[in-house]
């Protein structure tokens, strides 16, 4: 039975399933509910407002998960390990040649910080990858390999869902996988942090991020990594002290192994309040995993120079077909002559994102949770116009990407009866210490999909073969 056949058939049997369980004395909605209830009593939730003003937002999460089977998830983790490869060959290039270094498009910030020492040879330790994936196409959208979130938001939910009584029916037929983030990511710090040259048995770990949108997460991956025997505390970047060569936290914790969550931002928008953490980074006194030096990967600009022939000599010949099946053509708005889509005609580039709305997004290069994105798809030729006018006149630099068709999945709502409603998903693949390590989808029925802007979760079951 062909791959597509057999999701075809577990997702029928998951509707037909949960349908069946949607009695006037046991409603599908207390099902929906219960899995709700238990994810935000965990402590998933996000923070929205301002500083001064944060409340504590649950966000949707579905019972249902999106299923693949396993030669599908194994061509996946086979796509996902070449990226890998080639994302840190291309970073690398940032420190081989100086004349490759204007392709990154760093701020002065930046650049101070990106050419600090690490102390590890790699420079993207943990990652996720979004995409789009459709039957066997797979379009990699963007790598926030800077700094990404949702693996414990995701951890806690796919417990949850695989403890239902509609998974239960389906084990009896099936044998289902899932991966789990968390103790991947603590093994990859751990794996860091002895090539980094550390040597106490239980290095101390301070998660260190501004208190935005996913801040949640981050005391939820505190309380793990102490319930392993690991002290651990959260710290604000502004909030590190810097002494006799070691790094503390306001508490006076000394940092042994500095995990980076949030974005660079957190750093270069707040550069005169962090001279102590500077001082500490420039003089590699904590091992920081992902370091500075891995949002050279993380540019949405890079997406175009990843196909750039010159570039590209220095892949293997599986790394290169990957890069041509799954990069979307992407370019950094300038005023400037490129080849078009079609990999053979000069465009004038304004000129060709104006005229061709329908089939590409516009994006901000150094924005996350969607804001600013503009599918042009949905949008009216004003709204394009307008962006474009953004990019042209503004500071903040734009990016324009192939459109890539959004999959769409249904999913159960209970809202106050049961119901199916159509929903788009956008794949997500985490890799640690460059090997794939699973993945889970955001869902969303706008074209922008992010939890920050209202999105959903869903985890991804593995199909590994009926029973």
């Amino acid at each position: 039975m062909s791959d597509a056949k057999i999701i075809e058939r577990i997702n029928n049997e998951f509707r037909e399933i949960l349908t069946r369980l949607d009695t006037p004395e046991s409603p599908a909605k207390n099902l929906l509910e219960d899995a709700n209830n238990r994810f935000h009593e965990r402590g998933c939730v996000i923070n929205v407002g301002d500083e001064v003003n944060i409340i504590r937002k649950p966000f949707p999460v579905f019972i249902m998960p999106y299923f693949v089977t396993r030669r599908q998830m194994d061509e996946i983790e086979r796509v996902s390990n070449h990226i890998m490869n080639v994302l840190e060959k291309v970073s690398n290039l940032y420190f081989q040649n100086d004349r490759f270094k204007p392709m990154f498009n760093l701020t002065d910030k930046e650049t101070e910080l990106v050419e600090s020492d690490t102390g590890t040879q790699r420079r993207i330790w943990i990652t996720r990858n979004d995409a789009f994936v459709e039957n066997d196409t797979i379009k990699f959208i963007e790598f926030n390999t800077d700094s990404p979130g949702g693996p414990m938001y995701s951890d806690v939910q796919t417990e949850i869902i695989e403890q239902g009584p509609v998974m239960d029916e389906l084990r009896r037929e099936y044998y289902l996988g899932s991966d789990r983030f968390i103790p991947q990511i603590l093994y990859s710090l751990l794996r860091a942090y002895r090539e980094w040259g550390g040597k106490k048995l239980l290095p101390n770990i301070a998660i260190v991020s501004d208190k935005g949108t996913t801040f949640p997460e981050f005391l939820l991956i505190v309380e793990d990594f102490k319930r392993q025997g690991y002290q651990c505390e959260f710290a604000t970047p502004p909030s590190i002290d810097y002494r006799n060569g070691k790094a503390y936290t306001p508490t006076g914790m000394e940092i042994d192994i500095f995990y980076r969550r949030g974005w660079i931002r957190n750093w270069t928008d707040v550069w005169d309040d962090i001279k102590p953490l500077r001082a500490a980074y420039r003089d590699n006194a904590f091992c920081c995993c992902n370091s500075i030096r891995s949002i050279l990967a993380a540019i949405k600009s890079l997406l175009e120079h990843l196909q750039d022939p010159e570039i590209m000599k220095l892949y293997t010949p599986e790394e290169r077909e990957v890069v041509l099946n799954t990069v979307p053509w992407t370019r950094l708005m300038q005023e400037r002559k490129t080849l078009g889509p079609d990999g053979k005609t000069q465009v004038d580039l304004y000129e060709y994102v104006r005229a061709n709305r329908e089939t590409l997004v516009l994006k901000p290069m150094d924005l996350y949770g969607g804001k600013g994105v503009c599918v042009g798809p949905v949008k009216t030729q004003a709204e394009w116009e307008e962006t474009i006018h953004l990019a042209a006149t503004t500071d903040q630099k734009y990016v324009a990407q192939e459109f890539v068709p959004i999959p769409e999945m249904e999913l159960p709502e209970v809202s106050p009866d049961l119901r199916w409603k159509s929903k788009k998903l956008n794949q997500n693949f985490y890799a640690f210490g460059g090997k794939h390590a699973g993945g889970m989808c955001r869902t969303s029925e706008a074209a922008v999909i992010n939890i920050s802007a209202g999105g959903g979760l869903c985890p991804i079951v593995i199909v590994e073969g009926e029973r």
